[in-house]
């Protein structure tokens, strides 16, 4: 498995984690983590897939800066600008 980030490099995962279970709030979601061996950066800390975002029926505003996870009729909510102020 080959992985293209968006400066069109190309990295090879060192594994996955499968079907870890994932809090996220008060929401517990089953996810895959794919094991990578890049440079750290405060910026990012968690990359988060397009399956993980469909399972949470996520809801992303750029402009607020707002990423909404949403299961059956709950809902929360998470400012953006407002986390990475304390990395």
């Amino acid at each position: 498995m080959q992985l293209s980030l968006v400066d069109r490099s190309i990295i090879y995962p060192h594994g996955i984690l499968h079907d870890v279970l994932f809090r996220c709030a008060e929401f517990v979601f089953p996810t895959d983590f794919v094991i990578l061996d890049i440079e750290e950066n405060v910026e990012v800390p968690l990359l988060l897939g397009r399956p993980f975002l469909a399972t949470g029926r996520t809801l992303i505003d750029v402009e607020m800066g707002e990423i909404m996870l949403r299961l059956d009729d709950e809902q929360v909510c998470f400012k953006v600008f407002e986390a990475m102020k304390s990395y």
